[in-house]
């Protein structure tokens, strides 16, 4: 659990010195802040919350100071503090997660084929037509700016996309399925 075994079972580093504190300081003080991380974080990840308090004294053993208690409980503290912090996070994405998948939305493969079908009725459209509906459906354009594009009138244009969308509603209502159909 917390016990720290011989001093080879630290990190291989040439300074014998802060190898030997550490393990002393490790052997002296890990039973209380374990007992610190199982009051505050439970059993569970006690392990984990020791194992990174006393990574943090390694990396920072030359500031550790004497006694090294109250400088691992500190430790200790901020490493719980952020491990709270992460997991609200987490639940917080989860949240929006599952805020942005609603039960009213349609299933991806419905949302293809239905994709299929769209792309299939704009095929079998005139060039023109084609042309007509993409300019004010996906470009956005006004029917003026529209008419410009395509080069004729506006009035032309209006005629153009009323005759396209006349059409593709009717290709789409040919290849809707009863089961898809509910009318």
């Amino acid at each position: 659990m917390w016990h720290c075994g011989p001093p080879e079972a630290l990190p291989d580093v040439r300074d014998t010195e802060a190898r030997d504190r550490l393990a002393a300081i490790y052997d002296e003080c890990a039973p209380r802040v374990y007992a610190y991380a199982v009051r505050h974080c439970g059993p569970v990840d006690a392990d984990d919350v020791i194992a990174e308090t006393f990574a943090v004294a390694w990396r920072r053993i030359d500031v550790v100071p004497e006694p090294a208690i109250g400088w691992l409980i500190v430790t200790a503290r901020n490493v719980v503090n952020g491990r709270r912090r992460a997991d609200r996070k987490h639940l917080e994405l989860a949240g929006l997660a599952a805020e942005t998948t609603r039960p009213d939305e349609p299933a991806a493969e419905d949302v293809a084929v239905r994709r299929r079908e769209v792309l299939d009725a704009l095929d079998s459209l005139s060039e023109r037509e084609r042309e007509a509906l993409l300019l004010t459906a996906w470009d956005g354009l006004d029917h003026a700016a529209a008419a410009a594009v395509a080069g004729c009138s506006t009035r032309a244009f209006r005629a153009r996309l009323m005759r396209a969308r006349a059409r593709l509603t009717a290709h789409l209502s040919e290849t809707r399925t009863p089961e898809r159909n509910p009318a």
